[in-house]
């Protein structure tokens, strides 16, 4: 009885918040969880559970396996619009759920945000853990990277029977595999002479320097401790041939458990083949055959926010060093006329955006307006300045719809920045 009146009243205030016009992605949640903590426990019995964590990739890889299995028949619960929190989680699962709490969906899919998995896996029992990369993010708010890698390995530690689907390439990251009772993991083997240099270069378990056969991004890449000798694995689910990372498409030839496939990643990059990747393995382990899973991936747009087009507008997420480096990387292969960097400071942000001087930042010769906007707009126009590019500061939202309205446009902004601007280049709201 208590759980109906709960859902009830999360319903209620669910729909009084759309209403008003708001997206209502937590507060039912957070709402649901005040009036009974073990909610989320009662909510995810019997469903088939893939939870998703990591500093960059998240939402992508997410929608890459929703779109996968409900391709295949299946119903799926997502938080797909990134509400990633514990309430967040809650919320998804009020959305499907019938007045007694019974999930009407076969899977579900959830991104959790790396601190908020220690949390939330007292709640879930997942099958599947996917670990996308851990880079530093938000220094404010999860410090050093060993901060966020101790949180991750609690939440796996909380979900002892989850197998755990881990980034090859990434020495942080894949530090799980020493302690984790089952895992799988996902990797390229190509040599792409990434922008940017390594951001943990040493050995989490000695503290030596790492050595490199190859790296694809960042301190992604084929590593060797010389000291201890931990190092990088032979994937089961690797790309080994690099055939294109074309903006809005990228192929790479790819072994699963021995057998040749073709990944096909929209949108394109490196980072999406490794999206892409990850989505593949945790669903081919999850039983899902392979030759399914890459024509959905193959059929995949894009995630929310996430290199999504808007006419001749593109719009880029980007939150921490690594995504910054790789985005303007990417720019090159736009071929746009404006670019507009977007940084706020918000607490969705984090309030510390000395970040964007650790990105390597190397833009098109071809664009021919490069513009900032936001909260921090200054201190974008003041870094790009030590790049070389004398940046206009846009001041109101109407003077940057003229500068979309000019030509082709990449907005390159921070999440609260891309949430506000998102409807301004659609037409309607995010949770629309």
């Amino acid at each position: 009885m208590k759980l109906t009146i709960v859902m009830l009243l999360a319903r209620f205030a669910r729909a009084l918040l759309r209403l008003l016009g708001t997206g209502a992605s937590s507060f039912p949640g957070k709402l649901a969880c005040r009036l009974m903590p073990d909610i989320l426990s009662r909510l995810s019995r019997g469903v088939k559970i893939i939870a998703v964590t990591g500093t960059n990739g998240k939402t992508t890889v997410c929608a890459m396996i929703k779109k996968a299995i409900e391709d295949s028949g299946k119903s799926c619960v997502s938080n797909s619009t990134g509400a990633n929190l514990l309430s967040g989680v809650v919320g998804a699962f009020l959305d499907c759920s019938d007045l007694r709490g019974r999930c009407k969906s076969d899977y579900a899919v959830l991104e959790c945000d790396e601190n908020a998995l220690r949390q939330i896996s007292r709640h879930i029992s997942a099958d599947i853990l996917v670990v996308t990369n851990i880079f530093r993010d938000q220094l404010d708010r999860y410090g050093e990277v060993s901060s966020t890698l101790a949180a991750v390995k609690t939440g796996a530690r909380n979900m002892p029977g989850a197998l755990l689907v881990l980034n090859a390439d990434d020495p942080v990251s894949f530090s799980l595999s020493r302690s984790a009772s089952r895992f799988v993991s996902f990797g390229i083997e190509a040599d792409l002479e990434p922008a940017g240099g390594g951001e943990s270069e040493f050995c989490p378990f000695c503290g030596a320097k790492y050595e490199y056969s190859f790296r694809t991004y960042s301190q992604l890449g084929g590593f060797c401790c010389p000291s201890c000798g931990y190092s990088r694995q032979e994937p089961e689910y690797a790309a080994c041939g690099i055939l294109s990372l074309e903006p809005d498409c990228s192929q790479a030839f790819a072994s699963f458990r021995g057998k040749n496939m073709l990944v096909t990643a929209r949108p394109g990059g490196v980072y999406n083949i490794y999206n892409a990747l990850s989505a593949a393995a945790a669903l081919s382990e999850a039983g899902f055959p392979a030759n399914g899973v890459l024509r959905s991936l193959a059929g995949f747009s894009g995630a929310f926010g996430r290199a999504e087009r808007f006419g001749s507008a593109r719009l880029l997420l980007v939150k921490n060093p690594a995504g910054l480096t790789q985005a303007s990387a990417q720019l090159a292969r736009f071929g746009v006329k404006n670019i507009i960097f977007v940084l706020n400071d918000n607490d969705a942000d984090g309030r510390d955006v000395s970040w964007i001087w650790d990105a390597d930042i190397s833009l098109p010769p071809g664009a021919e307006n490069i513009c900032t906007f936001g909260l921090r707009s200054g201190d974008m126009a003041l870094r790009l300045k030590y790049s070389g590019v004398d940046a206009h500061i846009i001041k109101n939202v109407s003077e940057f719809k003229s500068v979309v309205r000019s030509g082709s446009t990449a907005v390159v902004a921070t999440y609260t920045a891309m949430l506000a601007l998102r409807p301004v280049l659609s037409g309607k709201e995010f949770w629309q």
